[in-house]
């Protein structure tokens, strides 16, 4: 069994008076359930607790030759901690949607199965929530924050990390490129951008409008074409194009706006 691990706390459950389940988006893109026991602090000497949402930490696990999904924290350490976030409304409703987001989207590790514990598969989802938190927080540090923004950039990044990412070199129907489209639409169900002259023949497909899809097809390509930290000035002008990419994420992944309940808090 592996007992060494390191991973980002994306959901946390009181259990007890004075005990918390938490479970950890891992290195390796997987998540895991684990038992702090005193993990809420307090006590006769009122411990304040290390265990906050979004903290990566680094922890030691008991061994158990038992195969329960749910593993025991021997000793933990805070690795990296946000210190703005916490104390902003707009950017914890933002992470708290982000790491709800990935709960929904990771599966579950098996730390008896060396094997299935090294497979970098999924790799690429603990690399988009650890490089989305430390923007978040840097923005906030430097007063640029912007919750529409770095959703966008979120999600943008998240869909190519899946290989789901909207194709928009050229349209999805006739392959002209649409760089010097008069008007672009985002076709969600066909994975891609179109240009007017085609979309104008659609009966029935999920559209955006012409506006939502030329800002959203100009800034998925600073999307992808920039790494997360060299993003810091990103912001969006017409935040609803927001809504606009969640639409496509939902459709792509099969999901329902329901299922994130922290969903209408940011949106």
């Amino acid at each position: 069994m592996i007992t060494k691990i390191e991973g980002i706390l994306i959901r946390k459950i009181p259990y007890q008076d004075r005990h918390i389940i938490g479970t950890l988006l891992l290195r390796n893109g997987r998540k895991i359930s684990v038992l702090f026991y005193g993990g809420q602090g307090g006590g006769k000497k009122h411990k304040s607790s290390t265990l906050e949402m979004g903290y990566m930490l680094r922890i030691e696990l008991g061994r158990s030759k038992s195969t329960s999904e749910l593993y025991l924290a021997k000793e933990w350490t805070p690795m990296w901690v946000h210190e703005k976030i916490r104390f902003n409304y707009k950017a914890f409703c933002l992470m708290c949607l982000i790491l709800e987001i990935m709960d929904h989207m990771s599966t579950e590790d098996d730390l008896h199965d060396d094997f299935h514990s090294s497979d970098e598969s999924m790799v690429g989802l603990f690399r988009v929530l650890s490089n989305a938190l430390v923007h978040i927080e840097s923005r906030m540090k430097s007063d640029s924050f912007d919750r529409s923004s770095e959703l966008v950039i979120f999600l943008g990044k998240l869909l190519i990390e899946q290989g789901v990412f909207p194709e928009r070199s050229s349209c999805v129907f006739c392959d002209q490129e649409l760089e010097h489209a008069s008007m672009i639409y985002l076709v969600t169900d066909h994975g891609g951008f179109g240009c007017s002259e085609c979309v104008g023949h659609l009966e029935d497909a999920v559209l955006s409008g012409a506006k939502e899809g030329r800002e959203l097809w100009e800034v998925l390509g600073v999307v992808a074409n920039e790494k997360y930290q060299k993003l810091i000035d990103f912001k969006l002008e017409h935040p609803e194009v927001v809504k606009t990419l969640l639409g496509y994420f939902f459709y792509q992944f099969q999901m329902q706006p329901k299922q994130l309940k922290g969903l209408n808090s940011v949106v």
